[in-house]
């Protein structure tokens, strides 16, 4: 009966005995290493399916640009449509690492490095909810939320805003249950780095806003004078958090002037958002997504209930990162990351009450001392060589081949050329020296550019005015697509050469 009693404390205090295991098998933290690998080859294809986006070429011939002139680039480099205007490279500092590793060993180190990063932020994840619940718990956590992420694996910088996003819910939620709010001070760093390695720095200034509001809200409504003293002292440190690292996002090449762009680009009425298919709200005939929506009501209901015991900041979290996940597909990973403490926080104390809860406490209490070391270390090994196998694996490239031109951009002519913002990616990647019309760094050609790019690929009307417009007079386009069939059909334009993916047109000089 004492043992169940201490148990029971433990569950509800969220402290429970460090490196406990199950018979015979490793830690929960090295499964929670390994699952990411697990994930790759069972819901994503394998290591080739993280480079389905050419944009990552893109990174790499932007770092060596940044590598070969010692500067950050302030004009546009890569398309004739920009040229000698002002471009913001708000992923610069991931672009300097895309390039080094590109040459060490070519995009398979960029592959390697990514996984990798999926292998840290899973540990962070676990590490996250075991704060608030037993291991067992905490790793069924882990896995719901990482299969949810799997939807947006690539091998670009937006993994860098996953990782930054879990440190930061991780060092709240520690915060929140230890009392020890001295590590906050380590957020603005890391806010530092963030800021220069992606723009989704936004989702830890959002995150801290609504614990600094809850934190205020505790301080204001509480009752008696001890609560509100300690309410005020942690309120002073959220605060203080929060104005460090809106302080941080300064400390970029561009200063405040990033700050206002990735503002304008993401609120602004006439952001390009809308036509980026990224942006656009989940597609639930995805099979990847039916992990969010497994995630959903269960997320949903954690935040009902932490609402409910007085948590602002849970529930704020919870239900702003839903809308945002609802509205906009690459917003389901950083909704499922931010979920991990609120489920957990809301388990544990289920489970405390409950009799499955006190069995599977007692049996994780009884079973832990057993745990394989050597199992562990074996299968921390384990993962390092899948990740050295990736990283020594013969050439990769982006792919698949089917949805690129890879022969056709071999019979491309001189000229100022038209075609699709994916495929003006791969060529930047290909033919970095060729100028583009139009690519996948939307943020950097604005709302007027974008529209007459849709213009011409639904070739809606108007579209032959706009090929005029830009002086377009090579265009490379998928064979099935509106303005391939509309082309076809202009005397102003013929055929150069055809494959099975695309077709290249040259403008008529008759």
């Amino acid at each position: 009966m004492t043992g169940t009693v201490v148990h029971e404390h433990k569950v509800r205090s969220g402290i429970q005995p460090a490196g406990r295991t199950l018979p015979g098998l490793p830690s929960l933290t090295a499964l929670a290493f390994l699952l990411p690998v697990v994930l790759l080859y069972w819901q994503v294809r394998g290591p080739s399916a993280l480079l389905t986006d050419p944009n990552t070429g893109v990174h790499v011939r932007a770092g060596e640009w940044i590598l070969s002139h010692h500067a950050i680039p302030r004009q546009d480099v890569f398309s004739f449509t920009l040229a000698g205007r002002p471009w913001c490279d708000w992923e610069w500092l991931s672009d300097v690492l895309y390039a080094v590793l590109f040459q060490v060993r070519g995009l398979g180190a960029i592959v390697a490095f990514h996984l990798t990063l999926l292998c840290v932020i899973s540990v962070i994840l676990y590490r996250t909810a075991r704060l608030r619940v037993g291991p067992t718990m905490a790793f069924a956590v882990t896995c719901l939320v990482m299969a949810t992420t799997a939807i947006h694996w690539l091998a670009r910088p937006h993994l860098f805003t996953w990782l930054c996003l879990a440190v930061f819910c991780f060092m709240l939620e520690r915060a929140d249950v230890t009392g020890d709010h001295r590590p906050l001070l380590a957020l603005p760093v890391v806010m530092i780095l963030w800021v220069n390695l992606h723009p989704g720095c936004v989702a830890g200034l959002l995150v801290l806003a609504a614990w600094s509001v809850s934190a205020f809200l505790r301080w204001r409504l509480a009752d008696d004078s001890e609560r509100r003293a300690r309410g005020g002292n942690e309120s002073l440190w959220f605060c203080l958090t929060l104005a460090a690292c809106l302080a941080a996002t300064s400390a970029n090449p561009y200063f405040w002037r990033l700050d206002s762009h990735i503002v304008n680009y993401l609120f602004s009425s006439s952001s390009v958002t809308v036509h980026v298919a990224e942006w656009l709200s989940p597609d639930f005939h995805n099979p990847r997504l039916h992990w969010f929506e497994l995630l959903l009501p269960v997320v949903a209901a954690s935040a009902l209930r932490q609402g409910l015991r007085g948590h602002v900041a849970h529930g704020a979290i919870i239900l702003g990162s839903m809308h945002l996940a609802l509205g906009s597909v690459r917003n389901v990973p950083l909704f499922a990351i931010v979920a991990v403490g609120p489920l957990a926080a809301t388990t544990g104390p289920l489970l405390s009450r409950s009799s499955f809860g006190v069995r599977l406490g007692a049996a994780e209490d009884a079973l832990g001392l057993r745990g394989s070391r050597a199992l562990t270390v074996a299968s921390f090994m384990l993962g390092f060589a899948v990740l050295l196998g990736v990283l020594w694996r013969g050439p990769v490239s982006f792919g698949p081949a089917s949805s690129l031109p890879i022969d056709a951009a071999r019979h491309l002519p001189a000229g100022r050329l038209f075609t699709t913002d994916r495929w003006a990616d791969y060529l930047i990647y290909t033919q970095p020296s060729r100028g583009v019309f139009f690519d996948c760094r939307n943020d950097a050609y604005g709302a007027e550019v974008v529209e007459d790019y849709i213009t011409v690929m639904t070739a809606a009307p108007g579209w032959g005015s706009v090929l005029d417009k830009y002086w377009l007079n090579v265009a490379l386009v998928p064979n099935m697509s509106a303005i391939s069939a509309a082309l076809s059909e202009s005397h102003d334009w013929k055929l150069s050469y055809q494959d099975p993916a695309a077709a290249v047109f040259i403008r008529s000089m008759e």
